[in-house]
């Protein structure tokens, strides 16, 4: 199957509030449409994970970022910028919730932690879309981060919808994105 009937495929899948493997900018992740509530419980049901532990959402652009969270600093944009444009590891960023969407209140949490991705496959399914994406490893919490798609778990290959057929021989580039807060123009590593 060519690559853009793969995302044609997976993004049928998420509109139906369905759970996807996929590659993502680090390593094999899980994802569903970040609005649909049943999906993302059936996530933290495939993972066995804490429904206190909030996971990432993928976005492809500055303008669906700032749907999600508002306005943010210059500061932040330049770093994110830097970040892609000299291909350093993805960084996620742990925003402040201002928005009116409903993701916040099912994490109950006052922060949002958001990736902008610079994969070709996420970029073109989350424009597909037209909605961001859950990202969370593709492995049972607590066990190990699969480096490679033959690596993951029959727990979590016999219970998702929808595994991409694309790069799975290829090495994940990082376990998992540094994770960063931005208090103030200072820099709080949550995760390196």
């Amino acid at each position: 199957m060519s690559f853009y009937e793969e995302i044609q495929i997976s993004a049928e899948i998420l509109k139906n509030g369905k759970i996807l493997l996929y590659p993502t900018d680090t390593i094999w992740g899980l994802g569903c449409d970040a609005f649909n509530i049943n999906a993302i419980k059936k996530i933290y049901k495939i993972k066995n994970r804490k429904i206190s532990k909030p996971m990432i959402l993928l976005v492809e652009s500055i303008d669906r970022l700032f749907n999600l969270v508002g306005k943010i600093s210059d500061f932040n944009i330049k770093m994110i910028s830097d970040n892609i444009r000299y291909r350093k590891k993805p960084i996620t960023i742990i925003y402040d919730y201002v928005s009116e969407k409903r993701i916040s209140s099912f994490f109950g949490k006052d922060s949002l932690a958001v990736r902008l991705t610079n994969d070709p496959f996420c970029t073109h399914l989350i424009k597909k879309l037209d909605r961001p994406i859950i990202s969370t490893s593709a492995n049972i919490s607590g066990f190990s981060t699969p480096k490679y798609f033959h690596e993951i778990s029959s727990c979590i290959l016999k219970n998702i919808d929808y595994a991409v057929n694309i790069r799975r021989n290829e090495k994940s580039n990082y376990t998992s994105s540094s994770i960063i807060k931005i208090i103030s123009k200072k820099i709080k590593i949550l995760r390196t």
